[in-house]
């Protein structure tokens, strides 16, 4: 018994020590760690330009995923519409009006984390807030509820439009990825007798087309307030969310660098467009120690359990731009953790560090 009681207490002690040591692993702060992917997996991409000159172009043209990231192209969009008096950025949305598209445990928490921000700065009040923070909740926060939500009031049609003025020719088309993630429960509502495997080998031999077709049809569904037909059977095993993962629209982080430039130079755009997308892009300048040594800055990230994108750029106080695009996909659990904990780490070395710039042109 005895004996048995010490095994037990070795095991234990082991265990506790693979979870630290794992837990030290995945936390510790290693910039290198994405150098070293980069040379080793071509199922990832960068592109870093500084001062109008390339430093590396790794896999730039290679299509990926963009997960959250494609949310630029959705802000730009509304940038110009306010620019254009078409949208007011001050208008009055209700909390209800973005719970339509709200669909639980699909984002990460985002949507709760941006409505206790909104609630603790005085955003939100008798359950509304404005059209500027439901984009800033897009952006900053990622709420994917505000971001079907900015795509009706907008126009998917409009917000595609973009893509052919910023001679994005290789970026797929954007469409309601939020409402994508119902697609199976759509189908099981169509074919109630249908095994989890009929559902998931009938998403499969869908094509882009048809699979798309569905989403803009449940996107319709979720503007007329019928949430409730698809949440009933709402659920997303590994598989279906590969699924989901696979299908994202997709571009390369060749093109992302040059929206990041188009940001950076605050002369693309017009004055107006332009306030409105630093309103919502650069919310990092809130930080002081920010401001110490950056004229301005915005990123934008975007991840799946399969995915890891980030797009960043800014002008340090010497005049410095730079941008940073980085895209991963068919990822490891391990793998995308380590990424996303040390993306931050990675882009202030690019932005600070001459050595490390360096090492990335020997990429």
């Amino acid at each position: 018994m005895k004996i048995a009681f010490i095994i037990v207490g070795v095991c234990f002690v082991i265990g506790i020590g693979v979870i630290v040591a794992a837990r030290h692993y995945l936390t510790k702060e290693d910039p290198e760690y994405l150098l070293n992917y980069l040379k080793k997996h071509h199922n990832s991409s960068l592109t870093v330009s500084r001062n109008g000159q390339t430093v590396t172009a790794i896999r730039e043209n290679n299509m990926f995923p963009l997960a959250s990231t494609v949310k630029i192209i959705i802000a730009i969009e509304y940038a110009k519409q306010c620019d254009e008096g078409k949208i007011d950025p001050s208008k009055k949305v209700s909390l209800e009006q973005l719970d339509q598209y709200y669909i639980p445990n699909t984002d990460g928490e985002a949507h709760e984390t941006w409505i206790d921000y909104s609630k603790g700065e005085g955003l939100l009040r008798e359950g509304s807030t404005t059209l500027e923070n439901v984009v800033k909740g897009m952006i900053l926060f990622s709420s994917n509820a505000n971001t079907e939500y900015m795509m009706n009031l907008l126009g998917i049609e409009n917000i595609n439009k973009v893509l052919i003025e910023l001679k994005m020719d290789q970026h797929e088309h954007l469409y309601p990825i939020s409402s994508a993630m119902l697609i199976p429960a759509y189908l099981k509502n169509e074919y109630p007798a249908y095994s989890e495997k009929q559902i998931e080998n009938k998403l499969r031999e869908m094509s882009n087309e048809e699979y798309i077709d569905h989403s803009h049809r449940i996107f319709t569904s979720l503007t007329k307030g019928e949430k409730h037909i698809y949440i009933e059977n709402s659920h997303s095993d590994k598989s279906l969310q590969k699924i989901w993962s696979d299908r994202l629209t997709k571009s390369t982080t060749a093109e992302y660098a040059e929206i990041m430039r188009k940001l950076n130079s605050k002369t693309y755009f017009s004055i107006g467009t332009q306030e409105r997308l630093d309103a919502v892009m650069e919310g990092m300048m809130e930080n002081p120690k920010n401001q110490e040594w950056l004229m301005h800055a915005g990123k934008k990230g975007g991840s799946t359990l399969f995915v890891a994108t980030n797009a960043a750029y800014a002008t340090d106080r010497d005049g410095n731009s730079t941008e940073i695009v980085f895209f991963a996909n068919d990822l490891e659990e391990v793998e995308r953790q380590k990424i996303l904990n040390n993306l931050n780490g990675f882009n202030l070395k690019i932005l600070r560090d001459e050595d490390f710039r360096k090492k990335l042109e020997e990429l």
